[in-house]
């Protein structure tokens, strides 16, 4: 199963880094620290880590995107509307080839190929870059 990346999952992120960053320069260590002066190097360190996740998730959901475009000749992005067994809902995500979806009315998402959801008019389908899968994507007219 490939990883599931969400602009919330980069956001979260980089919101716990500015927060780190805060502490670090205007609060006091943890209770448990025992080096008054160490930990702020592990806590940097930390902060480097979470900056550098949020940024592979970027580039995760980039390559995705990318991918479908290339592949699939469709143009899609994180809340473009689609309809899905005759529901309505939006992409909130990437994992790899295929979208993350959810429902319109649901709280749990679900990973659904490109070939399975219909889309809104004017995401491109073939015949360029390949012509060959645009058979797998309905559009709506």
């Amino acid at each position: 199963m490939p990883t599931i990346a969400t602009p919330a999952d980069a956001d979260a992120k980089e919101a716990e880094a500015r927060e780190l960053t805060h502490a670090l320069t205007y609060g006091t260590p943890p209770v448990v620290v025992t080096d008054p002066y160490g930990w702020r190097w592990d806590l940097l360190d930390y902060v480097e880590e979470l900056r550098e996740t949020a940024t592979c998730i970027r580039q995760q959901i980039e390559n995705s995107r990318e991918h479908i475009y290339n592949y699939y000749g469709l143009r899609v992005h994180v809340g473009l509307g689609i309809t899905y067994d005759g529901r309505t809902g939006s992409i909130v995500g990437f994992a790899g080839q295929y979208v993350v979806i959810q429902l319109d009315g649901d709280d749990d998402t679900m990973i659904c190929h490109t070939g399975s959801l219909e889309y809104p008019p004017g995401v491109r389908v073939g015949p360029d870059p390949d012509e060959r899968y645009a058979h797998l994507v309905e559009v709506r007219g």
